[in-house]
């Protein structure tokens, strides 16, 4: 991405373009926003029979340990796209660059440059896990309470990016899947999303160091 911002008259906003959304939806820096820095349970019945939970028990400690066997793995990536596409954010993004906008046009110089600072920041790291690897847990944290009910659908008694080294320990046969089920807890993808979904998928994830030069050159 182009850190540069139109003229000081124009106004913000966060853009898309329908023709190259996986970089361009990133935009978070808008018009103006430029002072030497740019502005994703249950319950258990108390009367039950001793006799029906002893034979309850063998068949509930299999299940436990066949889950115990079997992580969710998804594309970080994706699952970022999602959170940094969905209503929620792009509208919360609008409303942060809005803010910063009113604080220059009232001249409160101090507050510009913290909440530009601010808006930088954010879209260096949606960067970070659009174009590498690096952990989404402001994303995850969102959509948390779902989590264990995408666990409980897929099967697994855990959640793991298929970046992370912890997935080493898991055969391919125990890992299932779960990046849509996660993109839903977000977006219910368009068209044109799912062909960015399958754009990212199909990418090869930047090593951080080589992200990290490329966003300080203002390049992403």
């Amino acid at each position: 991405m182009n850190r540069s911002s139109p003229n000081d008259g124009e106004s913000s906003q966060v853009r898309s373009d329908d023709t190259n959304p996986f970089v361009r939806k990133s935009r978070i820096a808008a018009a103006g926003l430029n002072e030497g820095t740019d502005v994703m349970k249950w319950k258990v019945g108390v009367v039950v029979c001793l006799g029906s939970l002893a034979l309850l028990a063998p068949v509930q400690g299999a299940e436990s340990k066949a889950l115990a066997g079997r992580v969710g793995v998804y594309d970080s990536r994706v699952v970022a796209y999602a959170w940094f596409s969905s209503d929620a954010n792009m509208a919360k993004l609008r409303a942060e660059v809005a803010t910063a906008q009113v604080a220059k046009s009232s001249g409160d110089t101090a507050k510009f440059k913290e909440l530009s600072t601010a808006l930088r920041a954010k879209q260096d790291q949606i960067h970070r896990e659009l174009f590498s690897t690096v952990p989404i847990d402001e994303a995850l944290a969102i959509i948390k309470n779902r989590l264990p009910d995408i666990e409980k659908t897929a099967g697994v008694s855990d959640l793991v990016s298929k970046w992370d080294a912890r997935l080493e320990k898991y055969p391919a046969v125990q890992q299932v899947d779960v990046t849509d089920q996660l993109v839903h807890a977000f977006i219910a993808p368009t068209e044109q999303q799912s062909k960015v979904i399958e754009s990212i998928i199909r990418a090869k994830p930047l090593p951080i160091d080589k992200c990290n030069e490329l966003i300080k050159n203002g390049q992403i």
